[in-house]
């Protein structure tokens, strides 16, 4: 036994080397991004990468002036509202497909799989025209609509809830009182926590960071998420580099708070989901 321990602590300590590595060349974007951010586009251009620059202020500045923080609201609003609406419906149909007995379930099943392998921007020019014919186009709701039917989470959700609780649970929640709503929402929604962590984190990203969809859908400066206004700063012929990486780094918080306040219940979910699923 002791033989043993010995041949391991040569490997693990191998490995731990190893893992330090991939982990310092994963931050190295990072460190630079925010280098970057203090710097001017001569400075950028000239190949200085890990010195710091005096052009903080300046970017700040060009930032605010390009409505920044509004536009930090207008993804908040967005990616939470996305975020709500994914978790919610996604939630009822896995429940439906995972502990429900109707015709044609597996059909519709396959079906929502085969919608994954169908990209967004198949539909993107129908979808454009059909919010301008319901007069939507001057609303969030073109950016929150699409995410409502999300294939992915209903894919989840129904693995999740498969061996996550009993049908005999679903029974006696019927036996005290409780209506499928009901049942859903006092004795399902809790049990499936780590689920909808991790859901919600996933679709809140992907809203965040999504470019394609407000690009076409949105024309009012004032309803610009991050990422339009990040790519409009500077003017028609040099981009402000620095403003952009300074906007990055601003951009990027809300995302490394959230992973710090919940990432042991993303942890939680992603390792019951690949169990279960």
């Amino acid at each position: 036994m002791q033989k043993r321990e010995k041949n391991q602590k040569p490997l693990s300590i191998i490995i731990n080397f190893i893992m330090i590595i991939i982990a310092t060349i994963s931050i190295l974007p990072f460190i630079l991004m925010f280098v970057m951010s203090t710097q001017d586009n001569q400075m950028i251009f000239s190949g200085v990468t890990f010195r710091l620059g005096n052009a903080l202020h300046d970017n700040f500045r060009t930032i605010l002036e390009a409505d920044y923080f509004r536009s930090v609201l207008n993804s908040l609003i967005v990616a939470v509202s996305s975020t709500v609406l994914t978790v919610l419906f996604s939630a009822m149909a896995g429940f439906a497909f995972a502990k429900y007995n109707f015709k044609h379930k597996n059909l519709l099943f396959q079906i929502v799989l085969m919608t994954m392998m169908v990209p967004m921007e198949v539909g993107l020019v129908a979808f454009a025209w059909e919010m301008r014919i319901l007069h939507l186009s001057k609303t969030f709701l073109p950016l929150i609509l699409p995410n409502i039917a999300n294939a992915f989470g209903v894919f989840w959700m129904t693995q999740y809830m498969k061996d996550a609780f009993p049908y005999e649970l679903v029974e006696s929640g019927r036996i005290d009182g409780c209506n499928d709503m009901g049942v859903f929402i006092r004795l399902v929604l809790p049990i499936i926590r780590p689920a909808i962590f991790t859901l919600s984190i996933i679709s809140f990203l992907q809203s965040w960071n999504s470019y394609l969809l407000p690009m076409i859908m949105i024309n009012n400066p004032k309803m610009y998420t991050v990422p339009l206004v990040i790519a409009s700063i500077g003017n028609m012929f040099v981009a402000n580099y620095g403003a952009r990486m300074l906007g990055v780094v601003i951009g990027i918080l809300p995302i490394i708070l959230l992973f710090v306040i919940f990432s042991k219940q993303i942890t939680e979910g992603l390792a019951a989901g690949a169990v279960k699923g």
